[in-house]
């Protein structure tokens, strides 16, 4: 998750501070703190020749929602500089309670006049297994990596893009890369490419809840002799579902992974769960979660790290250990992780 362009310059605080008049209600903070850059209908197209930067376009609701109320929290509070942006848009923590910062986000957030674009505020931060609820636009990478005391030692790589259609959609594409060492021969190369697609179907009114519904499809693009793919497509819808308890991310997943050559009998029940929670309020942030992964009689738990890497919130990284918890004898320990890029957000901070 990242921030966008916030409010990039906006208030002439110092004159309304002097001359006694602070507003209260959050239209009149947005006109003297917001509208000398943004324009008083939001659209961010003023001529102002103090500033340097591109005011954002509140009215545009793919760039506008995305972003949570904590990064417009955290740059109307401590200023563009917190997170990676213009030092233009000063901080007004000083000035303005909690209270009527939040009533100003939700005056800021009115100027997306579509309905059914869920809010940032709930595109909580990704596990490493649990499918998101939220449509993103990533690309990621996820390396996995175990070795046995049987000499067998298993590498994987998943290249993933995703992309956001519209208010709820979400398309992916996953590349997975599989190489497997055992009795002093490697076989390696392309696994079962997967294509997936999911849309969100429910939030509620406060937005504090998210459900999405998803399909993933495996397609047989690997070599089923060397052990690198099912040999058949496999179809495997899934239910997704995200909120807050406190300062705590709940995160879960149910799904149902049904091959074509055998859709019934073969299929088998999946599911993951995801509590996680952020160390301090910046973008680069440490979170700290713990997962439990369950498909079929297997049961694992993954203890795992994120890591925000750059200030705009684009570039981050995971890493955690999949431990088995049933069938030990025949399932070992997994190191595995994510490089994660928010690739239509900036990567690095506004240079002031």
């Amino acid at each position: 998750m990242s921030s966008v362009r916030l409010c990039l310059l906006g208030l002439v605080w110092a004159s309304v501070a002097t001359a006694g008049q602070v507003p209260t209600e959050p239209d009149a903070m947005f006109d003297a703190f917001c509208a000398v850059c943004h324009g008083e209908d939001g659209r961010g197209q003023v001529e102002n020749p103090a500033i340097d930067s591109e005011p954002m376009d509140f009215t545009d609701c793919a760039v506008a929602t995305p972003e949570p109320d904590g990064d417009w929290d955290l740059v109307i509070t401590r200023g563009g500089m917190a997170a990676g942006l213009s030092s233009e848009m000063p901080s007004y923590g000083d000035a303005l309670t909690g209270e009527q910062i939040q009533a100003l986000i939700g005056y800021i957030r009115g100027f997306c006049a579509e309905p059914g674009w869920p809010i940032g505020t709930l595109n909580f931060p990704r596990p490493i297994f649990t499918e998101k609820a939220f449509p993103e636009n990533e690309f990621l990478l996820l390396p996995e990596f175990s070795s046995g005391a049987d000499g067998v030692t298993e590498l994987a790589l998943q290249v993933i893009y995703e992309r956001r259609l519209g208010r709820r959609g979400h398309v992916e594409v996953r590349f997975p890369f599989e190489s497997v060492s055992a009795a002093g021969e490697r076989r390696s190369g392309l696994s079962d490419v997967k294509l997936a697609g999911k849309y969100v179907v429910n939030t509620d009114r406060a937005m504090t809840r998210i459900t999405t519904v998803g399909l993933e499809v495996s397609l047989p693009t690997g070599d089923e002799d060397d052990g690198l793919g099912h040999g058949t497509a496999v179809f495997e819808p899934y239910l997704a579902f995200g909120t807050t308890l406190g300062d705590l991310y709940l995160q879960t997943q149910l799904k149902v992974e049904s091959p074509a050559r055998d859709p019934v009998s073969g299929a088998e029940l999946g599911y993951n769960v995801y509590v996680g929670f952020d160390v301090s309020e910046f973008l680069t942030t440490w979170t700290v979660g713990l997962e439990l992964n369950g498909e079929g009689r297997d049961l694992a738990v993954t203890p795992q790290l994120r890591k925000g890497l750059t200030r705009t919130g684009a570039i981050a990284v995971a890493g955690g250990v999949q431990i088995p918890l049933t069938n030990r004898d025949v399932r070992r320990a997994r190191w595995v992780g994510y490089f994660l890029w928010e690739y239509l957000d900036p990567v690095f901070a506004v240079k002031n």
